[in-house]
């Protein structure tokens, strides 16, 4: 539902729940949209964007290949998405597909025609979430994904991820304007959203046998802050990644942390809303709500008002 704490947010004007996932082969797909969310969500004056994603294909559940291939299935799935839309009162779709292969990526994007077709004659919003531009997901043609959708929205984080064999930032400022240049050559700024982490990784580095073992957890920006507290970490501002940085030891184990904060974030958005060739960037998105802090939504409305 809506929180009674979603009043201390500034700036918001859209919310994308995660509501609908590919259920099977056959183009279905599980459903948790609410009617009262929606609701609540319009007398606050929020558009919901619904999110659609496809992590069973992450665990070989589904096929992607046999979903987007067929002509048949990838109408069933068009038109569940649809008519869920619909009947909710939906101001948009959000497509989080992140399992596609080079393979699949044809299909991807025809799936993608069909339903902005679908998407502009019902006034609904369409949006596709897109990784930050590389050579390994060059494949998702995020110049063709400009032409067909409303927004393309730039997942900026994840710089290094739980299965990453080194420590470092989730979304250093290197790693933001690198996404920001390329992605605005590819798609107008006026259809870009850039989507910064309102989380962190907390890494720990422990010696073995063989060498280094490396491994992280997530936590919110206020979980960070009172586990680096609590262990009387030293907090310092590190200019390379334009964060605050802090390390401790603990029982011989290395604990490093690049933190998420209004500081850290403020730096990101001066570059996600500087102007760019051809304009300014639509807007910014953050994974994700209950996370951050209050007082975030302060710096946030400086750039976004």
């Amino acid at each position: 539902m809506i929180r009674d704490s979603d009043a201390s947010t500034k700036g918001l004007n859209v919310i994308s729940p995660t509501w609908f996932s590919l259920a099977d082969n056959n183009g279905n797909v599980t459903s948790l949209a609410s009617e009262t969310y929606v609701q609540r969500a319009h007398n606050s004056g929020l558009e919901v964007w619904a999110l659609c994603d496809d992590f069973k294909a992450s665990k070989n559940e589904i096929s992607l290949a046999e979903v987007l291939g067929k002509t048949s299935k990838r109408d069933k799935l068009i038109n569940r998405l649809l008519a869920n839309a619909i009947e909710y009162n939906l101001d948009g779709i959000n497509i989080d597909f992140e399992n596609i292969k080079k393979e699949t990526a044809p299909a991807y994007l025809e799936f993608l025609r069909e339903l902005s077709i679908k998407c502009r004659v019902n006034g609904i919003v369409l949006s596709v979430d897109s990784y930050v531009p590389s050579e390994y997901t060059e494949f998702y043609d995020r110049e063709e994904q400009g032409k067909v959708v409303d927004y393309v929205v730039v997942m900026t984080y994840d710089e290094h991820y739980a299965g990453s064999e080194e420590s470092g930032s989730v979304s250093s400022i290197g790693f933001v304007k690198d996404a920001v240049t390329q992605i605005t050559q590819m798609v107008p700024p006026s259809q870009v959203i850039m989507a910064l982490p309102f989380y962190t990784r907390l890494w720990k580095e422990q010696s073995t046998e063989s060498g280094i073992e490396v491994s992280s957890s997530a936590y919110g920006m206020s979980q960070a802050e009172s586990i680096v507290a609590a262990n009387g970490a030293k907090v310092s501002w590190d200019k390379e990644t334009a964060q605050n940085y802090a390390q401790y030891e603990s029982q011989g184990i290395v604990y490093k942390i690049w933190l998420e904060d209004e500081k850290s974030l403020e730096e990101k958005l001066k570059v996600v809303f500087a102007e760019q060739e051809n304009g300014k960037i639509a807007g910014v998105s953050s994974w994700k709500l209950t996370l951050e802090k209050s007082s975030v939504w302060d710096t946030i409305i400086k750039y976004t008002n």
